[in-house]
């Protein structure tokens, strides 16, 4: 068996793919769940994503909490993972709230 499929089998076995909607995950959460589900170094991510290997550890150990979108598209196109969208009805705590207001700083 390649080592390519033993990845894709860890990772179908052990990473939820699913997320927002009625869902608590988040498009990060796959990415960092798919980082350390892989057992590759993050070196070898960081190289196949064309980003900083500091990037994916913080990615990894869930320091870095609000990446920027690409970071997390580039993490998902190099595991060879899609985004379907389907529509659903958002139910309950998963409603969309709205975001505090903090006043601006004066300059």
């Amino acid at each position: 068996m390649s080592v390519e499929k033993q990845i894709r089998d860890k990772i179908k076995a052990e990473v939820q793919l699913r997320a927002l909607s009625n869902s608590n995950r988040s498009l990060r959460d796959i990415a960092v769940d798919l980082i350390n589900a892989s057992n590759l170094d993050w070196e070898t991510i960081a190289e196949g994503t064309y980003l900083c290997k500091s990037t994916i550890g913080n990615l990894a150990k869930d320091i870095t909490q609000n990446p920027q979108l690409q970071t997390v598209e580039r993490v998902i196109k190099f595991f060879d993972c899609r985004v379907d969208l389907t529509g659903e009805l958002v139910k309950g705590p998963n409603l969309l709230q709205p975001k505090d207001k903090k006043p601006r700083k004066k300059r």
